[in-house]
């Protein structure tokens, strides 16, 4: 029994397991080096992972302040899966903003990528029936504005509106960002007992209101851009069918 068990734990294990750990723990150095030895040349098997590959590698590079070369591993990791949705658990809210200008202003480079990783017949397959065209089916925008409940401002940027969405994106992670570090240090001063120290009653109680207002006013960003997104912005017309 206990030697299956190992064994499923072996097969469910990811080959970026390594290197997204590195990253975590802040040895980059480390991560780069398995990513890029994972990537070039590709040594990975699947779509999602060899996207996550890249958008791994992307991190690794924006946290050592290499962002040309975190661009270009955005852009080509949205080429190879371009659904990919970010752990906001696992990247920073400047990187998880910064892939999402790169997405928006790369289109046409990624989408040039897509179309070059495609398989291409020749001549192309005659359709069995008439397409239907674009402009005679009702989309439903209703379907797209999901992406609005995504924090950072996600869903501004998936619909273009890139100078909201940045604004999000910093008024979040700073509400975020001063939560989190106000709760850290707040913790790490108490003793043994759970209690604070006389002489630090004063800095944990205003660590503590620094700790609330970042968590409310990350609550309040938050919840200003799903109803930015969801009411306040008009949906964009439908066309008929003719």
């Amino acid at each position: 029994m206990m030697g299956a068990a190992m064994m499923l734990m072996v097969l469910a294990a990811s080959p970026l397991d390594g290197a997204r750990n590195a990253y975590q723990s802040g040895e980059l150095p480390k991560a780069r080096a398995e990513l890029e030895s994972l990537l070039y040349p590709l040594r990975l098997d699947g779509a999602v992972l060899e996207a996550e590959a890249h958008l791994l590698l992307a991190a690794t590079y924006h946290a050592q302040e290499e962002l040309a070369r975190a661009e270009d591993e955005v852009v080509r990791g949205l080429a190879v899966h371009g659904d990919s949705v970010l752990d906001p658990l696992l990247y920073p809210p400047d990187f998880l903003a910064f892939v999402e200008r790169a997405r928006a202003q790369h289109k046409a480079r990624i989408e040039e990528l897509r179309v070059e990783r495609s398989p291409r017949l020749f001549p192309p397959p005659s359709p069995i029936v008439d397409p239907i065209r674009k402009d005679a089916v009702a989309t439903s925008p209703a379907l797209t504005r999901t992406w609005y409940l995504v924090p950072f401002g996600v869903g501004h940027f998936k619909h273009g509106r890139s100078g909201m969405g940045t604004l999000l994106a910093v008024a979040q992670g700073l509400g975020l960002a001063t939560a989190g570090v106000s709760l850290g240090t707040s913790l790490s001063m108490r003793g043994p007992d759970g209690r604070y120290h006389a002489s630090d009653a004063g800095r944990a109680r205003t660590l503590n209101v620094t700790y609330l207002v970042g968590a409310y006013a990350f609550a309040v960003a938050y919840a200003y851009g799903v109803l930015d997104g969801m009411v306040l912005t008009p949906a964009p017309p439908v066309r008929p069918a003719h």
